[in-house]
């Protein structure tokens, strides 16, 4: 690596985004914001003629108001363009829309594609992003891109208070997640399957392979949400004799009542990273710092 190395932060993720410059040894230029009487908004990057011919980190999270968190890393990645830097790499730990990687009905549009498409059309060199819901989204960046995995951080979080840990996934299509938590920190693996009794009806939720009795659960997602989905699956566990369930979710975005579901249903914690711009102040929820992580999948990007 050589040359200059500059982080540049969009409004939501100031504090996080100088927590990476400092592990990148890097200069963190300031960025003036506001809104206009019309509610458009507008960017300047400070200081900006220190870029010429540096390595440039733009840092920004999309939630909460995605709309708004595109138009203004949109902004600032022009802002930089127009300073010929050697290179730029785009940071956003929590990538808004891409939920939607496939059509589900006729007519919809695919706003993951979309995004990854608008990003690419920019020019950047390098995207880096946290543990996306859709990975293969990332085929259509046209540069280099890096889906970061934090379950095992989230993970280690909840060891500390864990007896005989089992790690599962909430299904079937989430087990990369709990698999690679589960061998970094050697511990067993499983995930969560439905199953309808053919007579009743009535859908029960256990683990495919696993018993849980008497073990410490840590399940594992990428997104909260609305919680039902998770608050369930805890409940469930805990019904199958589980001692107790921790829930470890990369994004906690909590919508509505989801704090309340999720207590009621008996998982003792939520464990997760400060991949958006709220930090919500409850004792149900633990945050872990993934800033190092960010800046040790930059790193090797920045030459």
């Amino acid at each position: 690596m050589s040359g200059r190395i500059i982080v540049v932060s969009g409004y939501n993720y100031v504090n996080t985004s100088k927590k990476i410059a400092d592990e990148l040894r890097a200069d963190f230029l300031d960025v003036k914001y506001k809104r206009f009487p019309d509610g458009e908004l507008y960017v300047r990057i400070e200081d900006p003629s220190i870029i010429r011919d540096s390595t440039v980190v733009v840092v920004n999270t999309m939630y909460p108001s995605q709309n708004d968190s595109i138009i203004e890393t949109l902004f600032l990645l022009d802002a930089v363009k127009r300073y010929s830097p050697r290179r730029i790499v785009l940071c956003t730990p929590y990538l808004a829309y891409a939920r939607q990687d496939k059509q589900f009905l006729p007519g919809e549009s695919v706003s993951g594609e979309v995004i990854v498409n608008i990003l690419s059309s920019i020019g950047i060199d390098a995207l880096v992003v946290v543990d996306i819901h859709a990975p293969h989204l990332l085929e259509g960046f046209k540069g280099y891109a890096a889906n970061v995995l934090i379950s095992d951080l989230l993970v280690e979080e909840g060891l500390k208070t864990m007896t005989n840990p089992i790690i599962l996934a909430p299904d079937k299509g989430a087990i990369g997640r709990a698999r690679y938590a589960a061998e970094k920190h050697g511990l067993e693996y499983d995930y969560l399957e439905k199953y309808r009794d053919r007579i009743t009806g009535e859908i029960t939720i256990k683990p495919k392979n696993l018993s849980v009795k008497n073990r410490d659960v840590i399940i594992v997602d990428d997104i909260i949400s609305t919680g039902g989905t998770i608050a369930k699956a805890a409940k469930m566990v805990l019904e199958r004799g589980a001692r107790k369930v921790y829930v470890a979710a990369s994004h906690a975005l909590l919508i509505n009542d989801a704090l309340t579901k999720i207590r009621r249903s008996g998982a003792e914690m939520i464990i997760t990273a400060n991949t958006l711009a709220q930090k919500i102040n409850d004792k149900l929820i633990r945050y872990v710092d993934i800033s190092s992580r960010l800046a040790e999948t930059i790193n090797p990007l920045l030459s």
